[in-house]
């Protein structure tokens, strides 16, 4: 009898098992083997994962990485982590036995003589629920792809944050060189005017024309208040980011040759994306942890078992005789739940439908990402393409004012003719401006939207 107890934990222990599905990885949807639109020359993952290194500025490194140390948001994202962690080891610890310890004693005499009444005792106790049905070992499966769910939500925290800074920054360069646009122009008009107010003393232009001329003036001045907002409006949003105020937000703008720089797409197929994108990757480990959580449901409709043991002893004040009185006890139990059958295969029901729901959130987030891919590049490539004319436009409206000019003084064109071309090249010259900023925000969106700005 005494080696019966032993001899049937072994058995118990030998024959556990785990139930419930086990998970083989998340089946993507059929998609093409390639991108639908055609793409710029690529690089490999590597560069995605720190994209912004692509657009040569150290300045908008240097805001990245201050945000990536400062933002409210990947400070949370990263304590989500830890507090993740600290389940899943939570969990993990369900596998061991629990132990308690006690110990008491007790003395009693006359305050006039020495005591010599005391009695002391101590205990040991544990208790262990051996994961016969791995309804433990499934919910550790459950807590670890919840921590992976975790961590890439903090991934893609992270990559968002890199987008959005950088597109305050490109913002922000846009309204600064909206500005510096608007001063030279302005500065072209007021010569512009000078002449024009000579020829009019002169009896050679009409009111007309040195009315025209104010006119172009004012509307120069006019755009100047909106775009030096829109400046301290983008070091506001930059200071929010980065997770400091805007006193702290010291930025210069950088030579042309960087900011007008566009840069290279890197990009990659349709396979790899599914595995770097954050929110695919956390689509998938959603699925997995529901996919465990069925195991656990499962588990819960076979019965408990627990074992249980325990040691004491106790003594006077003779503590030579502590053990002399010692005793021990085992058991074990089984309980098994039979009233609330229903609710607990209702249980089962309810895991499997959630994994079939998460199963269905994956198949849709892959799905998004491939469209948010290809609108990316469609964006990207009918603004890379209109820049050239843009840029074309501008040299040739830049040209027509200054032969307009020309003509004027020669007395050769009236000035309506001199304000259309100038209005058409401060036009052409703001559209350069807006092309160009858009062409950056896209290819920011398009390296994140490529899983890009984590590692």
């Amino acid at each position: 009898m005494k080696n019966m107890l032993p001899l049937s934990l072994s058995a118990l222990l030998l024959a556990s098992c785990t139930l419930g599905p086990d998970f083989a990885g998340a089946r993507a949807p059929e998609l093409p083997a390639t991108w639908v639109n055609a793409l710029p020359p690529g690089s490999d993952k590597h560069t995605l994962e720190e994209w912004w290194h692509c657009f040569r500025d150290p300045q908008l490194t240097r805001l990245i990485e201050g945000g990536f140390a400062a933002n409210p948001d990947m400070v949370s994202a990263a304590l989500a982590i830890e507090k993740a962690q600290s389940a899943l080891r939570a969990t993990q610890s369900s596998l061991f036995p629990t132990l308690g310890l006690s110990a008491g004693g007790s003395n009693s005499g006359n305050f006039d003589i020495s005591t010599s009444h005391g009695k002391w005792n101590g205990g040991l106790s544990a208790s262990w629920s051996p994961d016969v049905w791995g309804g433990t070992r499934r919910e550790i499966e459950a807590a670890m792809a919840s921590l992976g769910s975790t961590e890439a939500a903090a991934a893609a925290t992270r990559a968002a944050l890199a987008s959005s800074i950088a597109a305050a920054y490109f913002q922000w360069i846009s309204a600064k060189e909206s500005l510096r646009i608007a001063y030279e122009q302005l500065e072209y008009q007021e010569r512009t005017y000078k002449v024009t107010q000579e020829r009019y003393e002169s009896g050679m232009e009409s009111a007309l024309a040195l009315a025209e001329s104010r006119s172009t003036i004012a509307s120069t001045r006019a755009q100047i208040p909106a775009q030096q907002a829109g400046i301290r409006s983008c070091e506001t949003t930059l200071a929010n980011l980065l997770g400091t105020t805007v006193d702290n937000i010291a930025l210069k703008l950088p030579p042309q040759k960087i900011y007008n720089l566009v840069p290279t797409v890197p990009t990659g197929l349709p396979s790899e994306l599914l595995r770097r994108r954050p929110d695919v990757i956390r689509a998938e480990h959603d699925l997995h942890a529901a996919t465990a959580r069925i195991g656990v449901s499962v588990a819960n409709l076979f019965p408990k078992i627990s074992l249980t043991g325990g040691a004491s002893s106790a003594a006077g004040t003779d503590f030579s005789k502590f053990w002399a009185s010692s005793a021990w006890n085992l058991g074990a139990s089984a309980s098994q739940t039979l009233l609330n059958r229903v609710a607990l295969n209702e249980a089962v029901k309810q895991a499997e439908l959630n994994q079939l729901g998460s199963m269905q959130n994956y198949r849709k987030t892959v799905l998004a990402a491939f469209a948010e891919v290809e609108q990316c590049l469609i964006e990207y490539a009918k603004l890379t393409n209109q820049l050239p004319q843009y840029e074309a436009s501008c040299a040739a409206n830049k040209e027509s004012a200054s032969l307009s000019l020309r003509l004027h003084h020669e007395g050769m064109a009236d000035f309506l003719s001199v304000a259309a071309a100038e209005r058409a090249w401060l036009s052409s010259e703001l559209n350069i401006i807006s092309t160009r900023q858009n062409i950056r925000l896209k290819l920011a969106q398009l390296c994140t939207a490529l899983g890009g700005g984590w590692k």
